[in-house]
C-alpha cells in the first residue's frame, strides 16, 4: 500500500470520540479547513441541503444552552445514569461547538449531514484536534414555543437541527482503542 493511501486509512482509524479538550482555542485556518471539508461531502442531488453554525464564544455557546429547552423524554430514557439535561452541560470543555442542519424538502438531507459531519471528524483528526458527535443536540433541542423562537438564533429559516458536535485539542488520547467487531461484515 502507497504510504500516502496507509497514512489517510491511520487517520480514521485512529479518530475517536474525545471528551476532554484543552482550555485553548483552535485556530481559525483550521476551523477553516474542517468546515471546508464538510462541504465536500457526498450530498443527495449534490444539493449541499445542509447548515454549519461555528460557536466559538463562551457567551454563544450559554445561549445555546440556554435556548435547548426542557429535558425531553427520549433524554430520560437513554442517557447514562446520573447525566443531567442538558447532557453534556459544559460541551465537555470544547472550545468549539458546531451545528448541523439541514433543508428537510432535500433528497435524503439526513444521510448529506451525516457524511459531512464524518469528513468533519477525520479533517480534525488528521489537524490534531479531537471531536465528539452530540446527538442530544439535535431534533431534541428547539422543542417549546418558547425555545422554538429562538432557534432563529442558530438554524436558517426551514432548516431543522440534525446533529451537533464539539471540537477542540484533545486532553489527552486513549491508550487503547475499543476492539473493532469482526462479524459485521457479510461477503457474498
Amino acid at each position: 500500500m502507497d504510504p500516502k493511501e496507509k497514512a489517510v486509512l491511520d487517520n480514521m482509524n485512529t479518530r475517536f470520540s474525545c471528551r476532554r479538550y484543552k482550555q485553548i482555542p483552535v485556530e481559525k485556518e483550521k476551523l477553516d479547513a474542517v468546515i471546508d471539508v464538510a462541504k465536500h461531502a457526498a450530498s443527495g442531488h449534490n444539493l449541499q441541503a445542509w447548515h454549519f453554525t461555528v460557536i466559538t464564544t463562551e457567551e454563544g455557546k450559554k445561549e445555546l444552552l440556554d435556548a435547548v429547552g426542557p429535558e425531553p423524554e427520549q433524554f430520560k430514557k437513554l442517557a447514562p445514569k446520573g447525566a443531567t439535561w442538558p447532557f453534556p452541560n459544559d460541551f465537555f470543555g470544547a472550545p468549539v461547538v458546531i451545528m448541523i442542519s439541514y433543508d428537510p424538502n432535500a433528497p435524503w438531507p439526513e444521510a448529506g449531514v451525516f457524511l459531512a459531519a464524518g469528513n468533519m471528524m477525520n479533517a480534525a483528526n488528521a489537524l490534531g484536534l479531537g471531536t465528539c458527535c452530540l446527538t442530544v443536540f439535535s431534533n431534541d433541542v428547539f422543542r417549546t414555543e418558547e425555545t422554538a423562537a429562538k432557534k432563529a438564533e442558530f438554524i436558517p429559516e426551514g432548516y431543522e437541527l440534525y446533529v451537533s458536535m464539539v471540537l477542540g485539542y484533545p486532553e489527552s488520547y486513549p491508550a487503547k482503542r475499543p476492539e473493532r467487531k469482526d462479524d459485521v461484515v457479510s461477503w457474498l
